[in-house]
């Protein structure tokens, strides 16, 4: 029987580092030391927001009985806007990122309409932390959609909480890629020696994103920042949100 070759292992090695040289490199997705600023609604948008969503938004929040939990006097808010191709290639849309109402502390009932030539044609909704700031990644799995990433925050005791969510509107589902923690400082308990902690969250695109992250700590709530931990790899926590797409 003839022999196999055998490659050296100095081969297989260069081999392996010649593979991994051809990996695109990671690209930051999202930086917790930044302030987000909210994007503006249009004109249009804020109208369709009030005869559109809203209505759509009260009619599942009361069918399934949770509206009952909203605290009294609120009304839906628009938090944030952001544009990509959300549930189709090459589709000029905007997904716009709202509260309908919250429910208890630093808990909301939310939602995610996407808007397409002024007409709604996709409206998520789901319940859980409060929601800051929505994003368009630049589709990692490679299908033609841009995924959405959602900031969330909280506040309890004096200590502040950040994470994030990445997430797919996939044909008549959602795809949750999981979440993280991003941020934490306890500045606003009156710690004499307060530090807050944030990472920067890259990916590298592929059938199977691969998720990175960068450390960074300050003293007080406005030192500089100061890296701690270089590149390394980051496993996404399971994103336990029920997301529910309206007919």
């Amino acid at each position: 029987m003839p022999m196999k070759p055998v490659l050296p292992s100095i081969l297989l090695g260069a081999l392996a580092g010649t593979a991994l040289a051809q990996l695109p490199a990671p690209k930051p997705i999202f930086d917790a030391r930044l302030t987000l600023k909210p994007g503006s609604l249009t004109e249009a948008e804020r109208d369709l927001v009030k005869s559109r969503i809203a209505p759509a938004a009260r009619k599942h929040w009361q069918e399934g009985g949770r509206a009952a939990l909203c605290i009294p006097l609120q009304e839906l808010r628009a938090i944030d806007v952001t544009s990509g191709a959300f549930t189709r290639p090459q589709a000029e849309q905007r997904a716009i990122l709202y509260s309908y109402c919250e429910i208890g502390h630093n808990v909301d009932l939310d939602g995610i309409a996407i808007v397409e030539d002024g007409q709604v044609v996709a409206h998520l909704v789901f319940e859980g932390a409060a929601h800051t700031a929505i994003g368009a990644l630049p589709d990692l799995n490679g299908n033609g959609l841009a995924e959405i990433v959602l900031a969330s925050g909280e506040t309890n005791m004096g200590e502040t909480w950040g994470a994030l969510s990445i997430i797919e509107i996939a044909g008549a589902g959602v795809t949750a890629f999981g979440h993280t923690g991003t941020f934490s400082d306890n500045c606003g308990a009156g710690e004499k020696d307060c530090r807050a902690e944030a990472t920067r969250i890259l990916a590298r695109p592929g059938a199977k994103p691969a998720f990175f992250r960068e450390m960074f700590t300050r003293a007080g709530d406005a030192g500089a920042w100061k890296k701690t931990a270089a590149l390394v790899p980051l496993t996404l926590q399971e994103d336990q949100t029920e997301y529910e797409l309206l007919p």
